[in-house]
């Protein structure tokens, strides 16, 4: 039995046997390597292992969670579970609270822990921010150079008090670089990054030189005329804007009536276009996972069908209270959205630009919508004119006004190519008919 299995069980039973009726714990151990660049030179190195013991314990329903975090020993566990145990005690009762769930079976997802991203150091690390450091100053000498690379890996031990008895291993390899570049008083700036649980998946070459690449062509922004035009999302904006719809569907949010899609389900969310799967068992994901935060088998959740909210994304908890069936999405501090697969279309993403005539690009973040109202409010700082069907120049003072599901129902085009980051799927999508505010009428 793995040293972390036993110090769970230990946590569980202690807690037990000071009175908890319910009690899930994870003792987890691991190593992080982080490198941070700032103004295009090493900030700062950060080497160190961790461990430590959470304990969730539950009496009446009500809740106390206790942990410890840096290191551990015998002494911390005991103390970490009467802790629990003690604020279990005095907690509020829950009378929605039902109970945790039991043993179950568990689908291998290979891919999610790699021993290579292990023998990485710090020499490593070091050599994938300064490399990408040297590839943005090859594109521009002045460029000014920020972001870092890092490396993380361990494994954690899960047990509750109905028998549940995990071990999962992780690993993660990543490097982020913002570029920024200054000609008189016009800036220019971007991001790119690379992350992967498996090494074979991460290649971090041209990272920086991308970034610069790209904030180069955000010299010279123009201000864009006030009108209603379609508005064309990269890859970045895409997935920005299809998971904060999936993670509005969360069952707690609804259930403490602060979502946009209370009363939704089964309803028109979207487009017919727009299909959206939830799917942590995907081989390398980022986000996958064979098991929630508690205990509960994760699973392939369909959430969008063809524009229709098929379900709320569900703990343990939360399915109880609702009598639905819970959707494995539980996280240790709520409730939470996974690798996000969309439908794709039949056109590419060049194909829907040329197609679109006048518009709006927008290559990076912007339209996420207040969680409760639904109403989006946004500066386009990575946006560019559409003109002719073809991308023809970055924009200034330029905001969008909307509510997601409007958006969402207006999308038109989805595009068959796409970007990919290990488990999500980030492809282009067109929206017709977007309020767009410029600085000229």
């Amino acid at each position: 039995m793995h040293e972390l299995m036993r110090y769970a069980e230990m946590a569980c039973d202690l807690a037990r046997s000071e009175g908890a009726e319910y009690v899930d714990v994870v003792a987890s151990r691991g190593k992080s390597i982080q490198v941070e660049i700032e103004m295009g030179s090493i900030k700062s190195t950060d080497a160190k292992w961790g461990a430590g013991v959470s304990v969730r314990a539950y009496i009446r329903g009500g809740l106390g969670v206790s942990s410890t975090s840096g290191s551990f020993t015998e002494e911390d566990i005991h103390q970490v579970a009467k802790n629990a145990v003690e604020l279990a005690r005095v907690a509020e009762p829950d009378p929605d609270f039902v109970d945790l769930p039991g043993p179950s079976t568990y689908q291998e997802i290979p891919g999610l822990y790699d021993s290579r991203i292990c023998e990485l150091g710090i020499k490593d690390v070091m050599g994938f921010a300064v490399q990408n450091i040297d590839s943005a100053k090859a594109i521009h000498k002045d460029s000014i150079v920020s972001g870092g690379s890092s490396v993380s890996f361990g494994g954690g031990a899960f047990a509750n008090s109905q028998g549940i008895r995990l071990f999962e291993e992780y690993s993660s390899v990543g490097v982020n670089i913002q570029s920024t570049v200054h000609r008189g008083d016009d800036v220019g700036s971007y991001f790119e990054g690379k992350s992967a649980r498996y090494l074979d998946d991460f290649d971090p070459e041209g990272i920086g030189s991308k970034a610069t690449e790209v904030a180069l062509k955000y010299l010279g922004a123009e201000d864009m005329k006030t009108g209603v035009f379609p508005v064309v999302l990269g890859p970045y904006a895409t997935a920005a804007l299809f998971h904060a719809l999936v993670q509005s569907a969360n069952a707690e949010d609804i259930q403490r009536q602060r979502s946009y899609l209370i009363d939704m389900k089964g309803k028109q969310v979207a487009s017919e276009l727009v299909s959206l799967l939830d799917d942590p068992l995907y081989p390398r994901g980022l986000a996958s996972s064979r098991a929630d935060g508690d205990g509960f088998p994760c699973r392939p959740t369909l959430v969008v069908d063809r524009g229709i909210l098929k379900t709320y994304l569900h703990s343990h908890y939360t399915a109880n209270k609702a009598g639905e069936d819970n959707t494995g999405h539980s996280t240790r501090g709520g409730i939470a959205a996974t690798n996000i697969r969309p439908a794709l279309g039949h056109l590419t993403a060049a194909e829907i630009i040329k197609d679109t005539g006048e518009g709006l690009y927008i290559d990076y973040g912007s339209l996420i919508p207040n969680p409760v109202t639904g109403e989006i409010s946004a500066i386009v700082d990575f946006g560019f004119r559409i003109h002719n069907g073809e991308i023809v120049a970055p924009v200034k003072n330029t905001v969008i006004g909307s509510h997601i599901l409007d958006l969402l129902k207006s999308v038109d085009a989805i595009s068959s190519d796409y970007r990919e980051e290990p488990g999500t799927v980030m492809p282009t999508i067109r929206i017709q008919g977007v309020q767009v505010a410029g600085a000229r009428s």
